[in-house]
């Protein structure tokens, strides 16, 4: 027994246990990330047969051949084939080359492309499934976080895009324009008392698409407190002023605000002396005023941010997926018969 304890005050002894249990541990770690990549290897793998088109494999092997061809280069050819909309080959493509490049950063940056190839192809269930694929490679990937809350979102799944959001708040990234727009999006989903959604809602309106979230709710479940409602961004809201049936207006409101004023003197209920700032009201308005009722607006609504119109309001725009980047453009036209019936 003493010689035991003799031993175990050796210096060398320490020594010899320390570099012991370095290489236990360098071992254990060893064969651990062996197990680790394997596993994740073998759920890749899954993931790809899930989703593998039939004849792909056949098809884009030909590509795969030229060992030349580096995988910058592939993921050209399927970013070309992406934005002439042939979807299809593209997902091919990329699905393909997670069964031949096998680094972990290789297949986390071609999962993220795939993801965005499935989101513009309209698949969004597939979309998120990828980018969560991807983040078990890599979870601290800004954009795949990005993207995934964009998926969560079309899927109008609000709560998780704002788990979503949390995690990109550790990451030091600015949400809080995000955080506003889920935080009403889900508030107005949620079954609640109607005075108190309406309560929850105005407390977001900091954004454009929010105040009208907020506006396009109270006309549905109340009347419209314009004073209340006076430091909205009127503009933004021009489409549903120009629909509004005149009985909800508040006309004495409406008279000392430039843009309802135009509205309501364009829809020929008074004259307004002074030109209006949006040029498509002053024409249709000094129209009413010489007996041509036929004219009317319509809208278009443009994307800031990527210069895309659509025909169709937008809080998010669907092509480059920026919030609260929509402009509305007025048009003059033509009344349909139904309409110049029921113009004032």
């Amino acid at each position: 027994m003493d010689n035991f304890y003799i031993g175990y005050r050796d210096p060398l002894f320490g020594i010899i246990i320390f570099f012991m249990l370095i290489f236990i541990i360098s071992f254990a770690n060893y064969w651990w990330s062996v197990y680790k990549n394997k596993n994740e290897e073998s759920n890749i793998q899954k993931f790809i047969d899930k989703f593998q088109i039939d004849g792909a494999i056949n098809e884009y092997q030909i590509i795969f051949e030229d060992k030349n061809l580096t995988l910058e280069s592939i993921i050209l050819l399927a970013k070309s084939y992406k934005s002439i909309g042939e979807y299809e080959k593209s997902i091919g493509i990329y699905l393909y080359a997670l069964r031949k490049y096998n680094k972990r950063g290789q297949k986390q940056q071609i999962l993220f492309l795939l993801g965005k190839v499935y989101l513009r192809a309209g698949f969004v269930e597939r979309a998120k499934e990828v980018f969560i694929e991807a983040l078990k490679i890599s979870p601290r990937h800004e954009e795949s976080l990005k993207y995934l809350t964009i998926t969560y979102d079309i899927l109008k799944s609000y709560d998780k895009a704002l788990e979503v959001l949390d995690s990109l708040e550790e990451l030091g990234v600015d949400i809080k324009k995000e955080k506003i727009y889920f935080l009403a999006l889900l508030t107005n989903k949620k079954d609640i008392d109607k005075k108190k959604k309406k309560e929850q809602l105005y407390s977001y309106c900091t954004l454009k698409s929010t105040q009208r979230l907020y506006l396009e709710f109270v006309m549905k479940n109340s009347t419209i407190d314009f004073e209340k409602i006076g430091g909205f961004d009127f503009e933004n809201l021009l489409d549903i002023f120009w629909r509004m049936d005149i009985d909800m207006f508040d006309i004495d409101f409406a008279k000392n605000q430039s843009i309802l004023s135009d509205i309501l003197s364009a829809r020929g209920l008074f004259f307004k002396e002074q030109k209006s700032a949006i040029f498509e009201l002053d024409i249709v308005k000094n129209l009413v005023k010489n007996g041509y009722k036929e004219a009317d607006i319509s809208f278009e609504y443009f994307c800031t941010n990527c210069k895309n119109a659509y025909p169709f309001y937008f809080s998010r725009c669907p092509n480059c997926h920026h919030i609260d980047s929509v402009k509305i453009l007025p048009k003059l036209t033509k009344k349909s018969f139904d309409k110049i019936s029921t113009f004032i």
